[in-house]
């Protein structure tokens, strides 16, 4: 009888930093690979959905690909998405009946309500699926608006569900020819997502009555928005001074107004560009500042797009388009009889994306980004694409049946919250995280992002990334990391509480500190381990002022003073001391103790600790002289502070009795004499580091 045969073994499992690689290596510009490879199993969609993988994936690749654009076609009237990518892949796009699109950045998109009776803006993140409604200051038939992200020094790889600004720009006045002299007034207004208000209108006076139907708006730098007028003219709006200029196009031929030869771009060295059509020439302008204040426009590079696209691409009456621009992939979308085309400006590179022709009142908007499937924390407020569905979970759900299923989830978020809490007194950062990450999506899904409600798990998710990153190396705070402080957990127990009035204690933390941080020399496999992990803590970090901000956010829209904002703008610096930006910290630790001296009293333990955390980053950005008031006045405290504490040892000596039962009740706590003990070597540590500062100054001035 023949034997059985062998059952064959198992493949050898691939290591899971194998696998991350494996998928990194996936092409960019084909999302559908990474949507598949996520549902093959939990492991890969939880690496693929890491902030990490993101990141990783910018830092390799560099460049992020054209997924697509959203269109508002002549034909049918309504923007639709339209995919560029090599399979097949797409977004739930809005309701073109309702809406038409107007702009896409920094992983938002921005359409506007056709109807004027009902007018709002709608933003929509195309990755998560996240909604939002807002109405708009004037309902204007003639408008545009922007979308960018209100994050300070974002790099906006990975800034969805964080703070943004809608900029909405219309014109006035009455459209007629009869006079070249009429006064037209074009305006412009920013909303804020952290106040949820409109600011005050900004405007400036034209000549000439402006349309803002055709052209999407491109963004230089972090303050300069730039839109174009149906008639060419280009409007500046300056974010930073809150102003607007107009200025032409760089030829103005008047008798080929709503010609449409010109777009806006981005210029090769990142200022404001326009490209425009001479067929079959296409020319790309830049505009170049001169004599201060002035600027001209400076030819910079003629493309003959007879050599660049097919053979019969345009008919003998037909005219070419540049339909628009992607910012970031450096790619000018230009259609022709024979569909739409790509320019890729770099290579000059030229492909069909489709055979339909753009004519018309038509506005080509680039969605450029990386895809990667969204976690359970991006995805928050985002499952529903169908915008006829209720924004907001909790409108559609009446009885009592639906009031109690609501009650259970939320009594779920508040024990993730108090799980979460109790792992960050024992140090299990990892698990603090998953616990606030998922009583997070469980509030916001609620309550929504910027509900005050959230504020407190926003602030402890962004705490315990920022405790599981590793320590800044500051030799000079190692007194201070020593002592219990038992005010501080007083202090932060009454003061910082979450939606259901519950409050866990934050004192100092204990860090990890990354083998390379140590000293030590490392080669070959291990040096690629650290490198992966400094990859995965840059990550953490982004994400933790993520949440931080948006705590900002929250608890700026109230005008109390409260314990809660020193601890968010404490932790925002904490995260930008990680980063090295210490002027950011500095900031933020002045805001922290402004607010902190209105709470408690002037000797408190915690005006000494931030006193001398400030000292502290004036000593690293080498401005010591900035440190010496803030080292005075902590010594001035803690002179103070001591004096106190040995006034009351002399009360209670004098009083047997009293010292007795006050010895018995400092059982398991801190007792004045160690209070005092503790003090005197803060004290002796600031006057000496007070006596090297003033001595540096001192030999600065001779020098």
């Amino acid at each position: 009888m023949a034997a059985p045969p062998s059952r064959r073994a198992s493949p050898a499992v691939l290591p899971d930093e194998l696998v991350e690689e494996i998928l990194l290596r996936l092409p960019p510009d084909d999302p559908a690979c990474l949507l598949r490879a996520s549902v093959v199993c939990k492991a890969w969609s939880s690496a693929i959905s890491h902030p990490s993988f993101r990141r990783r994936l910018h830092e390799l690749h560099r460049t992020p690909p054209v997924l697509g654009f959203f269109h508002n076609w002549y034909e049918d009237g309504g923007p639709r998405f339209v995919p560029t990518t090599a399979s097949s892949f797409s977004l739930a796009a809005p309701d073109w009946r309702s809406w038409r699109a107007l702009d896409c950045r920094h992983g938002r998109a921005l359409f506007l309500s056709k109807c004027l009776d009902t007018q709002e803006i709608l933003l929509w993140e195309p990755i998560t699926g996240a909604l939002q409604r807002i109405p708009v200051p004037a309902k204007v038939g003639r408008s545009n608006a922007a979308v960018l992200c209100a994050v300070d020094r974002c790099d906006h790889r990975h800034c969805l569900g964080g703070p943004f600004r809608v900029v909405f720009v219309f014109s006035g006045g009455e459209d007629t020819d009869e006079s070249d002299d009429e006064d037209y007034v074009t305006s412009a207004c920013v909303y804020s997502s952290e106040t949820s208000t409109w600011g005050e209108l900004t405007s400036v006076h034209g000549k000439y009555s402006m349309w803002f139907t055709h052209f999407s708006s491109v963004l230089v730098g972090r303050s300069l928005l730039y839109f174009m007028s149906n008639n060419e003219f280009i409007l500046e709006y300056d974010l930073a001074r809150h102003g607007l200029t107009l200025f032409d196009t760089p030829t103005t031929d008047f008798s080929r107004a709503y010609a449409w030869v010109f777009n806006l771009m981005v210029a090769e060295d990142g200022g404001l560009g326009v490209s425009e059509i001479v067929d079959p020439l296409l020319k790309l302008w830049s505009r170049e500042a001169s004599d201060g204040t002035n600027a001209r426009w400076v030819l910079s590079r003629v493309i003959h797009l007879g050599n660049l696209l097919p053979i019969g691409f345009r008919d003998v009456d037909d005219r070419l388009c540049v339909e628009g621009f992607a910012v970031g992939a450096n790619v000018i979308f230009i259609s022709a009889a024979a569909g739409l085309f790509r320019i890729e400006l770099q290579t000059e590179r030229a492909r069909k994306v489709c055979g339909d022709r753009c004519i018309g009142d038509c506005n080509l908007i680039p969605v450029v980004s990386f895809y990667t499937p969204h976690s359970s924390l991006e995805a928050l407020r985002g499952k529903q694409h169908d915008l006829l569905l209720p924004l907001n979970p909790t409108e559609d759900r009446g009885g009592e049946e639906g009031g109690g299923e609501e009650e259970k989830i939320l009594e779920r978020a508040q024990e993730l919250f108090d799980k979460g809490c109790k792992a960050i007194e024992d140090r299990d950062f990892t698990n603090a995280i998953d616990c606030f990450n998922h009583a997070l999506e469980i509030r916001v899904s609620h309550y929504g992002e910027l509900a005050p409600e959230c504020a407190s798990t926003f602030y402890r998710y962004g705490h315990a990334l920022v405790c599981k990153a590793p320590k800044v190396k500051n030799p000079s705070d190692k007194v201070l990391k020593s002592v219990p402080n038992e005010e501080l957990v007083k202090t932060t127990a009454t003061t910082s509480k979450d939606d259901s009035g519950s409050s866990e204690p934050s004192g100092f933390s204990i860090e990890p500190v990354l083998p390379s941080e140590k000293g030590e020399t490392l080669n070959g496999k291990d040096q690629e381990d650290v490198n992966m992990a400094h990859n995965e803590v840059n990550s953490d970090l982004d994400l933790a002022w993520k949440m931080l901000d948006i705590a900002r956010a929250i608890v700026a829209k109230s005008p109390e003073k409260t314990m809660e904002k020193v601890d968010i703008f404490c932790a925002l610096a904490e995260v930008s001391m990680k980063r090295e930006d210490r002027d950011t910290a500095i900031g933020y630790y002045l805001e922290a103790l402004a607010i902190l001296e209105h709470l408690v009293r002037p000797d408190h333990f915690r005006v000494i600790d931030l006193n001398w955390r400030i000292c502290l980053v004036f000593e690293l950005a080498s401005k010591v002289g900035d440190a010496i008031p803030y080292c005075a006045k902590a010594i001035s405290i803690c002179q103070s502070r001591i004096q106190d504490l040995k006034n009351a040892m002399k009360a209670l000596l004098a009083d047997k009795d009293v010292s007795a039962s006050a010895a018995e009740g400092h059982s398991g706590k801190l007792t004045p004499e160690y209070k005092i003990s503790l003090l005197s070597i803060l004290l002796a540590r600031f006057q000496k580091k007070l006596e090297d500062w003033s001595k540096q100054c001192q030999h600065q001035a001779m020098a």
